[in-house]
């Protein structure tokens, strides 16, 4: 498959869940993000990022194997250590100089949240941190990836939108007996915009709601990066509280791997796998809808749509990407 690295002002500089951390084990493994091919692996010293290419004749690294730290190209045996430094030439006599341009490029590569994140510009900040999800009292269960064509901006409008509930996740999340939605007021502070308070009817919120007749749970939603936000639902009779985590990996410009996790205060008796199976079927509507949308890339001049007062939320979105100067995934 032929990429093209992406260059972006913003998105390049951001962190990017792009792995499953469970599954990376005691084998490199190759990962694409914003067109530059990625092999991670993991060490004694935790997990690392390098392009994935052997500077030597343009092997994929991640085609390898761990020895030792160090990460093994499988065309002639060179070893790279976790900053991108060749420290062994098989083929080179033993105690002769390995030469400083015998080096693959690093990119900051943390693990959290269960999942792999990696930055291949230069990191704005750290990976933020996210109480609900970060807090094992809550439960936090990874899930996805789920791959979408479509940009990565799209996925996360649709994550912005309420109206599409009644329709794309019909007698689930919503119903069309319920979709008139009341005002909404959009917040904007440094690094993120968000709504609160909002109140929508589902007739099945979750897994483990005693609610059988469906309720009417109040959202609150953030968007604190691009392609990176934030959900709670809870149903102000009980308190029950269910946070979703959606984070967005840029593959391409109209390509896409979605990263989420769950988090709740109720339910414990409830199997974990319940709750990543419902969001599993969440997504795979929402995906089947995403990827038929025209143009693919979203249109950041607001006349190119029609846009609603209900789309408020969205408008914002697509102002705020526009503030910042994001380039991949608009038009």
């Amino acid at each position: 498959m032929q990429t093209t690295r992406l260059h972006d002002p913003v998105l390049e500089n951001d962190w990017h869940a792009v792995y499953l951390a469970s599954e990376l084990k005691d084998k490199p493994v190759g990962v694409i993000l914003l067109g530059e091919r990625i092999a991670l692996f993991r060490n004694s010293e935790g997990v690392h990022a390098l392009q994935d290419l052997c500077v030597h004749r343009g092997a994929m690294l991640s085609e390898g194997w761990i020895k030792g730290e160090s990460l093994v190209c499988p065309y002639h045996g060179w070893q790279y250590d976790s900053s991108g430094q060749c420290v062994c030439i098989p083929a080179q006599p033993k105690g002769e100089r390995i030469p400083p341009r015998a080096k693959a490029v690093a990119y900051a590569c943390e693990e959290k949240y269960g999942f792999i994140w990696v930055c291949i510009g230069e990191p704005s900040g750290p990976v933020p941190h996210l109480e609900y999800f970060a807090n094992p009292e809550y439960r936090p269960l990874p899930c996805g990836p789920y791959h979408v064509k479509a940009a990565g901006t799209r996925v996360v409008e649709n994550f912005t939108d309420f109206a599409h509930l009644m329709f794309v996740h019909q007698d689930l999340l919503g119903h069309p007996d319920y979709a008139e939605l009341p005002p909404i007021e959009v917040h904007k502070e440094d690094g993120r915009i968000y709504i609160e308070n909002i109140p929508i009817f589902q007739p099945v919120a979750h897994s483990g709601s005693d609610k059988k007749e469906g309720t009417t749970y109040v959202y609150r939603k953030e968007v604190y990066r691009p392609l990176s936000g934030w959900l709670s639902k809870t149903d102000p009779s009980n308190g029950q509280t269910l946070w979703i985590l959606l984070t967005v990996a840029p593959v391409s410009a109209d390509e896409c791997k979605v990263f989420m996790m769950v988090s709740r205060n109720y339910g414990f008796d409830v199997p974990d796998e319940n709750f990543i199976k419902f969001q599993d079927i969440v997504f795979d509507q929402d995906a089947r809808v995403i990827e038929t949308q025209k143009p693919e890339l979203l249109p950041l001049d607001l006349q190119a749509e029609l846009n609603h007062r209900v789309d408020i939320f969205s408008v914002a979105y697509r102002r705020w990407l526009k503030e910042l100067g994001v380039v991949i995934g608009t038009v």
